[in-house]
């Protein structure tokens, strides 16, 4: 793990630029990479399917910003922990992504990418989120670049990255979000590949 977070740090921006648009709410979200059974996956979430923004997709922990929040790196910390159960103590920011707009609602998404150093705790909110699950980096590089299709989503049809992983489905600004997270660390990995010579595929298992 030690080895991909400083390709990481290499690949990543230190910090996403902030933006100024009052015709978008402001949010955060934390990519979170964890050492779950000696691999690296992705920790995603699925929203409760209810009549809210986003109901019952895949998604990021993260959420809205608010004004007792004294920066978008804050907010995606607090709700990570009020989401996963996770103590924010025990995640690592590495670098951002730039932000991205959603599409079917008015946010603005500010993406960190983290490193959470122990899931022991994961016990997530039931009152907004139906399930937690992981997703291996492995499968994510094998399919990148995701590819995109139509998709529906309660009636309207998007043109969205989208990648089924055990049934649940990640599309929308959290494939976009995935998307540009691999364009960047797929060549760093293989870039760091061959300037070592047999280690393993990914380059991350061992540490």
């Amino acid at each position: 793990m030690e080895r991909l977070k400083e390709i990481l740090k290499r690949a990543l921006l230190p910090d996403p630029p902030i933006l100024t648009n009052p015709n978008r709410i402001p949010s955060a979200v934390i990519v979170p990479f964890c050492e779950v059974e000696e691999s690296v996956k992705l920790l995603f979430l699925r929203k409760v399917d209810n009549n809210y923004h986003h109901g019952g997709q895949v998604c990021f922990p993260g959420g809205c910003i608010e004004e007792k929040d004294p920066s978008p790196k804050h907010t995606a910390l607090r709700e990570f922990e009020e989401e996963t159960g996770i103590p924010k103590e025990k995640v690592e920011i590495v670098g951002a992504l730039e932000p991205i707009e959603t599409r079917s609602t008015p946010f603005l998404i500010y993406p960190y990418v983290g490193i959470v150093k122990d899931v022991n705790g994961l016990h997530i909110d039931e009152r907004e989120i139906a399930k937690a699950f992981f997703v291996p980096l492995d499968f994510l590089m094998e399919n990148h670049p995701i590819e995109v299709k139509p998709y529906f989503y309660k009636g309207v049809l998007f043109n969205t990255p989208i990648l089924e992983y055990q049934g649940e489905i990640i599309w929308g600004a959290t494939a976009r979000i995935l998307q540009m997270l691999l364009n960047k660390l797929v060549p760093a990995l293989k870039q760091d590949e061959v300037k070592k010579h047999g280690d393993n595929k990914s380059g991350i298992s061992q540490g």
